[in-house]
C-alpha cells in the first residue's frame, strides 16, 4: 500500500518540474520600469543570455522631486541584454541596457524638444507565475542624459539615478 502512495507523491512532485522549461524561450514583454513603459521582444542568444529590443514611452517625472534634473516625456527604444544564472531563465538575473528617446523637456515656463539617452544595469529575480508568464523584479543604477534648447536656454540633465526593473514576460 505504501509503494503506490510513494509513487503518486513522487509523480506529483516531478510533474511540475518536468513542465518547467530547461532553456530560455522567446518572450513578448511588458516593461514597467521606473523611467519607461514599453513593449519588447526578447530572443535567447546563448544558454544563459537573451537580448531584447523594445519600443517605449519614456519619462523622468521623478527627477524634479529629488532636484536631480528636468521633467521629460517622449518615445524611443531600448536594447537590453539579460544574463540568467539558470538556463531556465528563473532565479537570479543581471541586465544591462541602453536607451535613446525623442523627448519634450519642461522646466518652469520653458519647453523644448530634444533627446534623452540612458544606460544602466540591475540585478534581480525572475519568477514563474504560470506556464507562460514570468515576472522579473530588480534594482540597479542608471545614468540619464537629456538635452534640448529653446529661446537660447539649454535644458539638460546629466545624472546617475537608481533604477527599478519590472518586466512581465509571455513565453512564446
Amino acid at each position: 500500500m505504501r509503494a503506490p502512495i510513494a509513487l503518486a507523491a513522487a509523480l506529483a512532485v516531478a510533474a511540475p518540474a518536468a513542465a518547467e522549461p530547461t532553456t530560455l524561450q522567446r518572450q513578448v514583454q511588458a516593461d514597467l520600469g521606473l523611467a519607461v513603459i514599453g513593449l519588447g521582444y526578447e530572443l535567447p542568444v546563448a544558454a544563459h543570455l537573451a537580448l531584447q529590443l523594445e519600443g517605449q514611452i519614456f519619462g523622468t517625472y521623478f527627477l524634479p522631486w529629488f532636484d536631480a534634473g528636468d521633467d521629460a516625456k517622449g518615445l524611443g527604444g531600448q536594447l537590453r541584454a539579460t544574463w540568467f544564472a539558470r538556463p531556465s531563465g528563473r532565479g537570479l538575473y543581471l541586465l544591462a541596457y541602453a536607451r535613446l528617446d525623442a523627448v519634450r523637456i519642461e522646466r518652469d515656463d520653458l519647453t523644448a524638444d530634444g533627446f534623452a539617452t540612458s544606460a544602466g544595469g540591475a540585478a534581480g529575480w525572475s519568477l514563474r507565475l504560470t506556464r507562460r508568464l514570468d515576472l522579473r523584479l530588480g534594482i540597479g543604477v542608471q545614468y540619464i542624459y537629456m538635452r534640448a534648447e529653446t529661446q537660447g536656454t539649454r535644458l539638460s540633465t546629466s545624472t546617475p539615478f537608481p533604477t527599478l526593473d519590472g518586466v512581465l514576460g509571455y513565453r512564446l
